[in-house]
C-alpha cells in the first residue's frame, strides 16, 4: 500500500460531504500533534503545533447529526499528502484544490469547502505533475483526452497545464457547490494502516 511520506504509515482514503469528496488520510499523522513539515526543527516546532491544534478545533466545532465529525479534509493544506496533490488555490474557502485520489475519477475537490470541480466526460486521464508553478507553487497537470475528442488546436490528446491560468481548461470543467452535512465516512484504501479503528477518518470526540 502507499506509505505517508513523513512517517511511512500506510495510508487511506477519507470521503466526507455529499457527493463525497476524497483524501488520502495518514491515521497516525491525524492523531497525533507531533509531526514536522521537512526542513522544521525544534525551534519551529511550536508554531506548527499551533497551527495543527487550530485546524483540529475548527474540525471539532463542525457537527452533524449530532456526532462531531471531520467535515472537510483530515490533514491540513501544509501536509505533505496534501501538498504533492495541490493544483490550484481556493480563494473562497482559505482551502486548496487538490486531485480527488479516487481511481478513475478525475475532478478536484476543496480542503476547506465542499466544492467539486468536474472534468469533461471526454478527459480520459488527469496526473499531477512533480513540477510547480514559480509564482503560485502549485502543481501542473497532465490532461489526456480521449482519441477525437481533443479541444486542443493541433488536436493534441496531451496537454501540461497550469490549472490557475489555463483559460482553455478552465471553460471546460463544472463546478459544483455540494453539501458538508448529508455524509462522512472513512475506508481504507490500498492500505488501512496499522492504527486499527483509529484510523477509519472520523474525528476524536
Amino acid at each position: 500500500g502507499q506509505k505517508c511520506p513523513l512517517c511511512t504509515f500506510e495510508l487511506c482514503l477519507y470521503q466526507c460531504g455529499q457527493p463525497a469528496r476524497t483524501f488520502p488520510l495518514c491515521p497516525n499523522c491525524f492523531n497525533s500533534s507531533e509531526w514536522l513539515l521537512p526542513g522544521q526543527d525544534e525551534g519551529t516546532v511550536g508554531k506548527g503545533l499551533d497551527e495543527e491544534d487550530e485546524h483540529k478545533e475548527r474540525q471539532v466545532r463542525r457537527v452533524a447529526g449530532g456526532r462531531s465529525l471531520v467535515l472537510e479534509c483530515p490533514h491540513p493544506d501544509t501536509h505533505p499528502l496534501i501538498r504533492e496533490r495541490t493544483v490550484a488555490p481556493d480563494p473562497d474557502s482559505g482551502g486548496v484544490l487538490v486531485l480527488d485520489p479516487t481511481p478513475n475519477k478525475y475532478r478536484l475537490v476543496s480542503t476547506r469547502d465542499p466544492t467539486i470541480i468536474y472534468f469533461p466526460k471526454e478527459v480520459e486521464k488527469v496526473v499531477v505533475m512533480d513540477r510547480e508553478d514559480e509564482i503560485t507553487r502549485c502543481h501542473l497537470i497532465k490532461i489526456e483526452w480521449k482519441e477525437g475528442a481533443s479541444p486542443l488546436p493541433d488536436g493534441s490528446t496531451k496537454h501540461i497545464c497550469n490549472f490557475c491560468i489555463d483559460g482553455l481548461i478552465q471553460g471546460k470543467v463544472r463546478v459544483y457547490h455540494g453539501s458538508e452535512r448529508l455524509k462522512a465516512s472513512g475506508r481504507g484504501g490500498r492500505g488501512r494502516g496499522r492504527g486499527g479503528g483509529r484510523g477509519r477518518g472520523r474525528g476524536r470526540r
